[in-house]
């Protein structure tokens, strides 16, 4: 419920009827419904429950709290209907106290400190959420929007209802891919092989579409020829080995640890670069989007600090990067984890690796360690799960990751229970579906790194900017000319794509088109912030015309329109719409309330062309661009919440 319905019903709790049933305002709130037809009320109370309690019928005891009304604060009247109660709100006393809870939280001039929406729900716990989660040696691709934009939207949400989270990137950095793009660099590379026993960063200038090159061509030679596939899971056994001689004894070397350092460093520098690069290439894309991800363990002196002193303060700043590897090279929890399900007899051996049974014997398994003694993504998974409980105490985690590793999930959960971690009851798989592209059929489908039609998040952003830009020069000639033209390109045009994907439900799937992303007028991010721009121009044109606004003095009771109810309306539901988008991990419930209040927008500005906004009643006009101020604040706010940036120029 909205804290409209919350004043509501702390005013009905005061009724004699309420008393002498024993129901109180938050029983009260919890009952509270809008009714079918506008005709009928503003508000239902439903009496249902409460006659059962009572021994009476639902129609007896809404006549007789009826009877004991008393209206004239937020109430004008209540009628019996039945079994419910039906409520007709004074409108002014709605308006008023909606606008004033607006202005209230959100007092200061930039967005940053709007706060209208936010809660305190989840003081004290933290949610740690697993988002974006690429693999190096790979550009960003089109497919991880939907993974890195939701998760980073849903940690907001949740830091708006007082939570605490952690965004980690978790990064995939280790297994025997990498076995192959270190053979692919040794085979076609040789040079950088050589470099490798002697310098720490071997690759030199190649990028990540290089190195992904380099993987692709690896892998389609491997699919012809075993002996080639075999050498790229011998390259990544040989990192593995050196890595655990520098774990397990690296004081005290003996034969076996020489020998795998003595193989392993260049394997392991030529990984160790290519993360770099990777890395390196990811921050750039990140910023892109608005996003910061800093490296973990945080070891630069300036966001240490701060994480030492002011923890909350850099994770709402900042997410981190926890690669696979960490869970092998830093902590070896792979091997603690593995031991665990040995001693507890959860792990079993099948057909020459190690496993765990999670759904029978007739399902797949979840494998901790392969047939070739190499350690599987599910081992170093659940390695990063017992790391996260651990190290922040989470109450709850949740990994934002695509609908078709449902299965994975389900077996990670089930693993960490059999291994006495009930906390696995507060894990959850945040899926979400495709994002789908028309094809020279007219048919919608997925891209594939696979098949080579994969769509680079680069590209996509890229052509989103530039298409904004050639609007702007169009449209605006004067926005075009000055220095705000290319901060204003990019987040209309970046905003669009974000918007486009998170107005759907995440388990939609999401067809891209331009037309649509990229329209002024629709449902769409350009049209979300062109209301937004609009708003803050009419209170400008107000300011031109009589001088700076003093909003509180705007009147409520001029706000007699319908249209101008249904804002009202709108905006006090607005923090219901972020607490119940934070609860469901789904954006898509602010983004929809955001499209709803801007056609409700749309319609006032109709509704008023004789008299306009700013008109030459001035007292009407102050009260009207008070409500502009509200609705600017509350879309701001909103969109903020998904992660889009505001412009004050379109």
């Amino acid at each position: 419920m909205g804290f409209i319905e919350n004043k509501v019903a702390a005013e009905m709790a005061q009724w004699q009827g309420f008393q002498a049933a024993e129901i109180n305002s938050e029983k009260i709130a919890e009952a509270l419904t809008r009714p079918p037809k506008p005709d009928m009320g503003d508000l239902a109370f439903a009496t249902f429950r409460f006659a059962k309690d009572a021994g009476v019928k639902p129609n007896e005891l809404a006549a007789k709290l009826a009877h004991g009304a008393e209206t004239g604060g937020l109430i004008d009247a209540v009628t019996a209907a039945g079994p419910y109660l039906n409520l007709t709100l004074n409108r002014t006393a709605i308006a008023s106290n909606v606008l004033t809870e607006i202005e209230t939280q959100s007092a200061g001039a930039e967005a940053r400190d709007w706060r209208y929406g936010d809660g305190t729900s989840g003081r004290g716990n933290t949610l740690v959420i697993d988002l974006s989660s690429p693999n190096i040696a790979k550009p960003l691709a089109v497919h991880h929007l939907r993974s890195t934009m939701i998760g980073y939207s849903i940690k907001q949400l949740r830091e708006s209802q007082g939570w605490q989270v952690v965004g980690i990137n978790h990064l995939g950095d280790w297994g025997t891919g990498f076995g192959k793009l270190i053979a692919g660099v040794k085979q076609y590379f040789p040079e950088i092989a050589e470099r490798a026993k002697t310098e720490e960063s071997p690759l030199g200038d190649m990028t990540v579409q290089e190195l992904n090159e380099t993987y692709a061509r690896f892998n389609r030679e491997a699919k012809d020829n075993e002996a080639i596939a075999e050498a790229g899971k011998d390259e990544f056994a040989i990192l593995e080995r050196y890595i655990e001689a520098l774990l397990v004894k690296p004081d005290e070397p003996n034969e076996l640890d020489v020998a795998a350092k003595e193989s392993g460093i260049v394997n392991f520098r030529i990984w160790q670069h290519a993360r770099e690069i990777s890395l390196a290439e990811f921050e750039r894309m990140y910023a892109h989007l608005g996003l910061s991800f800093k490296l973990w363990p945080v070891v630069d002196t300036e966001h240490a600090t701060v994480l030492t002193k002011e923890p909350a303060s850099f994770y709402r700043e900042h997410c981190i990067y926890v690669g696979e590897s960490y869970y092998v090279t830093a902590e070896d929890l792979c091997r603690r984890l593995i031991n665990d399900a040995l001693e507890n007899r959860v792990a079993e051996e099948d057909e020459g690796a190690l496993v765990i049974f999670t759904h029978g014997k007739d399902k797949p398994p979840l494998i901790l360690v392969k047939s070739d003694g190499a350690t599987s993504y599910h081992a170093r998974d659940m390695a990063a799960a017992l790391y996260r409980k651990r190290h922040w105490k989470l109450d709850e985690m949740t990994y934002v990751v695509g609908g078709e590793q449902k299965l994975h999930f389900d077996q990670l959960f089930k693993a960490l229970k059999a291994l006495d971690h009930d906390w696995a009851d507060h894990c959850s798989h945040t899926d979400f579906g495709l994002m789908l592209f028309q094809q020279s059929d007219g048919k919608w489908a997925k891209t594939s790194t696979r098949k080579g039609t994969a769509i680079m998040l680069e590209h996509l952003l890229d052509e989103a900017v530039q298409a904004v830009r050639d609007i702007i020069r169009e449209k605006n000639p004067e926005l075009a000319g000055s220095p705000d033209m290319e901060q204003v390109a990019h987040a209309v045009g970046v905003g669009a794509v974000v918007f486009n994907d998170l107005k759907n439900g995440r388990r939609n799937n999401v067809k891209f088109d331009w037309d649509a992303v990229l329209d002024f007028e629709g449902e769409s991010g350009p049209y979300m912030l062109y209301q937004f721009v609009r708003m803050g121009s009419v209170t400008e044109k107000y300011r031109e015309k009589y001088g700076e606004p003093v909003f509180e003095q705007g009147d409520a009771d001029r706000l007699g329109l319908d249209e101008e109810w249904k804002i009202i309306q709108q905006l006090a539901a607005f923090p219901d719409a972020v607490a119940k988008a934070s609860a469901d991990f789904e954006p898509s419930i602010v983004a929809r309330h955001l499209v709803e209040l801007a056609g409700l927008t749309s319609s006032w500005w109709t509704a008023t062309k004789d008299t306009r906004i700013v008109g030459d009643d001035e007292g009407l006009s102050l009260s009207r661009v008070r409500l502009v101020n509200a609705i600017r604040k509350v879309l701001g706010r909103g969109l903020s919440l998904l992660g889009m940036s505001l412009v004050e120029r379109m």
